[in-house]
């Protein structure tokens, strides 16, 4: 397999890992927190993993996968800046 054909795949699967990451609290309104923390955090130290990988792999052609730095990064800095609800504390989140 060619070298471009490996990049694109790892392309690919950082972008599937980037959208699992940002659609997994979304799927429950409200706001699902445990899989903020349970799933999103996890996505995005993936994504992390394969965006440093491929850097060091593909030098600057890995710096194509940042495309999916918003979705992987939402809602870990979301969580960073608006903390929990008071509803998760008591466990009465609807």
């Amino acid at each position: 397999m060619s070298d471009s054909k490996k990049f694109w795949m790892v392309f690919l699967l950082s972008m599937l890992i980037a959208f699992f990451g940002w659609i997994a609290p979304t799927r429950q309104m409200p706001l699902d927190y445990d899989a903020m923390i349970w799933r999103s955090i996890p996505y995005a130290i993936a994504w992390t993993l394969v965006l440093t990988f491929s850097l060091f792999r593909n030098k600057l052609r890995g710096l194509w996968l940042l495309l999916g730095s918003p979705m992987a990064l939402y809602w870990p800095i979301w969580l960073l800046f608006n903390d929990f609800a008071p509803c998760y504390y008591l466990d009465n989140c609807v």
